[in-house]
């Protein structure tokens, strides 16, 4: 569950909205609806942590995962369209390179009783037990998967991201967020 309690937004003094409370439950699908300027976008900014109200609070689970997909592209133009999707597991894909470099480093150590050792020992130790921690997924598996599902073709998965149109790279951004399995998502606008 997820509260929202009193919240507030100003710019330059004048006042956006004032007094929002409202709670999102793991089942609810709500629609958000207003006239142009009225702060739908920012209030959904603010829920999912992209942006702060001038005053209230957004209270959700420490574990809880909010994905947010704006109104306005994020896909860049310079990777294939199954590249920018992997991009939802950039974490993963930090993590291990990490842990590959902190590994590379320890073979080149004769120093096993420095606190620098001990220091990227442990980290490895962390790193290791988050990254094993983690679901043992085929991550180009689940990459193709989430593309198919929203209508490209194998064949569309090498072509570059400016190669489509915005309702495509939009889908893009939407695999990437269907691929973080959010607890909650918020769309902006997205039949735009």
């Amino acid at each position: 569950m997820i509260s929202v309690d009193n919240l507030a937004v100003e710019f330059s003094g004048t006042t956006l909205f004032k007094d929002v409370s409202f709670v999102i439950n793991p089942t609810d699908k709500i629609a958000l609806m207003g006239k142009n300027g009225a702060g739908k976008s920012t209030m959904m900014k603010i829920v999912a942590g992209v942006q702060n109200a001038t005053r209230g609070h957004v209270r959700a689970p420490k574990d809880a995962v909010i994905a947010y997909l704006p109104q306005h592209l994020l896909t860049e133009d310079n990777c294939t369209v199954f590249e920018e999707a992997a991009k939802a597991f950039k974490h993963v894909f930090e993590m291990r390179d990490e842990m590959e470099k902190l590994n590379k480093a320890l073979e080149t150590r004769t120093d096993y009783e420095s606190d620098e050792y001990m220091s990227i020992i442990e980290k490895v130790s962390d790193l290791g037990e988050k990254y094993y921690a983690l679901e043992d997924v085929n991550y180009d598996a689940e990459v193709e998967k989430a593309l198919k599902g929203l209508g490209f073709k194998q064949e569309d998965f090498t072509r570059q991201t400016n190669e489509f149109s915005g309702g495509w790279r939009m889908r893009i951004e939407l695999a990437k967020i269907l691929l973080q399995k959010p607890d909650l998502i918020l769309l902006d606008e997205p039949t735009n």
